[in-house]
């Protein structure tokens, strides 16, 4: 072992007693991580990464055993006691896990939850606490950091969840940091911050990464060394331009070709939108001018700050059509989702389908709309009912709109649609904490389209999953769109799979639209700053080209919608109209590319 070695594993194996019987999660896997190196761990979900690394943390589920060796500086962590670990987790070792909502305790406020750490492992007072987690969580670019060291997780969004997690797992300086899924829910701009971080800490202080993704965008810019899994094994193994350049294996080959990439040069084959009936446009789906404001009081007696969350949108969906929105987290993406489905009343504006408002429509007529208008959720282990199968998820919208059929009918769907997402379908009396969470992502998708809506909004619903499956699932979906001339909102901080699943693409933020056009037009030739500035942080998964990138850094950062100031960010020439509300403009530069007036992008840069 070399001297700098931090971790050592020799000949691990997990395995899981099941109702199913024996699951051989790792099988005999060998690997070292040394001081400062990046090691990628990529894989299909349910291939054994996690599981590596949660053995290493001593986390695993009770059904779950564990042989071999797992080495921190020399000491053998297998069978070590709990107090002993203890000493090590969240100190020597730290880890941010993949769900971040699951891995957050929620009747606890997260600035008590970040103090427990430096307090077991620093012994800091409260004040001292406060300042470091403080610290981290503006480095991490959580707007109103001090605001949300008083809030409770569900009062987050998923990105900021994920940004959480990232500072609490860095508090201590860790000598190894673990990374399951770092960047999953985090938009491309936070992404490469967060990235920037973690190089900082490996390149400064010697922390060695070991980074579990399926992103090879982040693998193309990270890792010294990439280790490729695939049922309980490693594959191959090599230095990360050999992976990439002369892959051997065909399992690696196959997922470097599954990769989306952005090139607006290339002939994308998305299923063609059907043609209005005359006189018909805008009545399949239209939002006109939607709001949505919600009151945040900071005292009793204080007079509530009005969160503009959603302000003055308007756009509008064909039969057939994908829109993309994009937008960094706390933009207002889920938040207009949930609008047009009625989910929140909007505050103002109107949401209408086949021609008839959404607004009015009392709860039962509301109800009868569903069949037709389905959403997929960001997080698949908060919107499934952990007391249900994964099948009788799946089964429920039969169950509410396809009474009709016999329970042998339903089920025979149900299996049919498990396997059309990649779900075997010998899994359908599993439940959701059994599964992955791309899997659960899946049961997800399942459960949104089993019953043919016509409109589908798809919030985050590719997130979770490996490069593979998520190309399975994209021509999934785009496969039902052509036979079923199904209409998708499809809702991702990932611009490649935006560019490659949308016909147009809604850009958001602070709940503003800043750019709309269709996807080739926004690639070739995107127009605002923050536009341009996304794609610039798009991770490239070509590890020559992407260490060589030079981002584009725009002078200040996304700030709370609770400040009218913030929206101006880009017109700085018009602050002055800040305090009256003022919008910027949406201005047709071509035809069908609106793009909201702004000040010449050399006087925005950094």
């Amino acid at each position: 072992m070399t001297q700098d070695r931090i971790l050592e594993i020799r000949d691990l194996q997990v395995d899981f007693d099941t109702e199913d019987g024996q699951v051989h999660a790792v099988s005999g896997i060998t690997c070292h991580i040394d001081a400062g190196e990046c090691l990628g761990i990529v894989g299909e979900s349910g291939s054994g990464k996690s599981q590596t690394f949660l053995a290493a943390m001593g986390l695993l589920s009770r059904n779950g055993t564990v042989s071999g060796a797992i080495e921190f500086r020399g000491q053998n962590l297998i069978g070590l006691g709990i107090p002993a670990l203890n000493k090590i987790r969240g100190d020597k070792i730290s880890m941010i896990f993949q769900d971040p909502l699951t891995s957050l305790t929620p009747h606890m406020r997260i600035g008590h939850q970040m103090r427990e750490v430096l307090g077991a492992h620093r012994g800091m007072g409260d004040r001292q606490a406060d300042q470091v987690c403080l610290d981290w969580l503006e480095r991490v670019r959580i707007p109103e950091a001090a605001r949300r060291l008083r809030q409770y997780p569900h009062e987050l969004s998923g990105g900021m969840r994920q940004r959480v997690m990232i500072a609490m797992a860095m508090l201590c300086d860790p000598d190894l940091l673990i990374a399951d899924e770092p960047t999953t829910a985090l938009d491309v701009t936070i992404q490469a911050e967060i990235l920037d971080i973690m190089d900082e800490l490996r390149r400064e202080r010697g922390t060695a990464i070991a980074l579990i993704t399926h992103d090879m965008g982040v693998v193309a810019r990270m890792c010294d060394r990439v280790q490729v899994m695939r049922y309980g094994a490693y594959v191959e193994a090599g230095l990360t331009d050999d992976i990439f350049y002369n892959p051997q294996h065909d399992y690696t080959k196959k997922l470097l070709n599954a990769v989306p990439r952005i090139d607006p040069e290339a002939s994308i084959e998305r299923p063609i939108p059907k043609p209005l009936a005359a006189g018909s446009k805008g009545n399949f789906l239209k939002v006109d001018n939607v709001e949505v404001q919600f009151k945040i009081r900071k005292g009793f007696f204080a007079r509530p700050d009005i969160l503009r969350a959603v302000d003055q949108v308007s756009f509008d969906v064909n039969p057939g059509e994908t829109l993309g929105i994009v937008g960094e987290s706390g933009s207002g993406k889920s938040t207009l989702a949930r609008a047009v489905l009625q989910l929140i009343p909007p505050t103002a504006g109107n949401v209408s389908w086949l021609g008839t408002s959404l607004n009015d429509l009392d709860q039962e007529e509301m109800k009868a709309k569903r069949s037709d208008l389905q959403i997929v959720f960001q997080d698949p282990l908060a919107s499934l009912d952990p007391s249900m199968t994964v099948g009788a998820s799946i089964m429920e919208p039969l169950k509410v709109f396809e009474k009709h059929l016999s329970k042998d009918q339903m089920r025979a769907k149900v299996q049919d649609m498990m396997e059309r997402v990649g779900l075997d379908h010998t899994m359908i009396n599993r439940y959701p904490h059994e599964l992955s969470g791309g899997q659960n992502q899946r049961v997800g998708i399942a459960r949104a389209t089993i019953a043919r809506p016509s409109l589908v909004i798809c919030d985050e619903a590719v997130s979770a999953l490996d490069v593979s499956i998520r190309a399975q699932i994209l021509e999934l979906l785009m496969g039902l769109q052509k036979e079923f001339d199904l209409s998708f909102i499809f809702i991702s901080h990932d611009l490649s799979v935006v560019w490659e699943i949308s016909h147009r693409i809604l850009v958001l933020y602070l709940g503003t639209v800043v750019e709309l056009t269709d996807s080739d037009s926004l690639f070739r030739n995107p127009q605002h700053p923050y536009t341009k500035q996304l794609i610039s942080a798009v991770p490239l998964p070509d590890p020559r080209l992407e260490r060589g990138r030079a981002r584009i850094k725009l002078k200040g950062e996304l700030s709370s919608p609770i400040d009218p100031r913030a929206r101006m960010r880009f017109l700085p020439s018009k602050l002055h109209l800040a305090s009256q509300g003022y919008v910027p403009k949406l201005e047709e530069r071509m035809p069908g590319h609106f793009v909201a007036e702004h000040d010449p992008i050399e006087e925005l840069l950094v």
